[in-house]
């Protein structure tokens, strides 16, 4: 084990008719899961039992997690929250969507996003899994890049903590 952690942020339910009930969950357990811990990752999430308040859940893993994995699918008004926070933190991303979800104007302009085929059938997930699992892996080998989304709005760099 590498002990790094993974934080997934995502829809917990499907707005979209076009998804069944249960989508991000089949999401979450047959690709997002499985590609990270391949790529070296303990992969957590906030949908988990407790009492806890589930924003301190998710504000804490933005800002200490690793590497965050976004799935923009049904491009989410929480999930792009989450995410800009992370942008902000200028930390690790990796960005997944659906096929057929629609593009975001400052994200897809600027920033790599790996699409999965939505249909989740075996034989869609054996082909998914090693590609979302490189691109896992790139996202973090290219941590300390000087192209991310905010050194380059930015126009400098930003100095790493100690």
């Amino acid at each position: 084990k590498t002990g790094l952690k993974c934080f997934a942020i995502m829809p917990f339910r499907e707005r979209e008719t076009a998804r069944s009930i249960g989508f991000f969950g089949e999401v979450l357990k047959a690709l997002i899961a499985p590609a990270g811990r391949e790529a070296g990752f303990e992969v957590l999430t906030a949908n988990r039992e407790g009492s806890d308040v589930i924003h301190a859940t998710i504000v804490n893993q933005l800002l200490d997690a690793d590497l965050v994995i976004a799935d923009l699918t049904e491009n989410n008004p929480n999930v792009l929250f989450e995410l800009g926070l992370r942008i902000a933190e200028d930390k690790p991303i990796a960005l997944i969507r659906a096929k057929g979800t629609a593009p975001i104007f400052d994200v897809d302009n600027m920033l790599r996003v790996y699409e999965y085929d939505p249909n989740l059938w075996v034989s869609t997930i054996e082909h998914d899994r090693p590609r979302l699992t490189a691109h896992i892996k790139a996202a973090w080998e290219h941590k300390d890049s000087n192209l991310t989304f905010m050194k380059i709005l930015r126009e400098r760099k930003i100095p790493k903590e100690n």
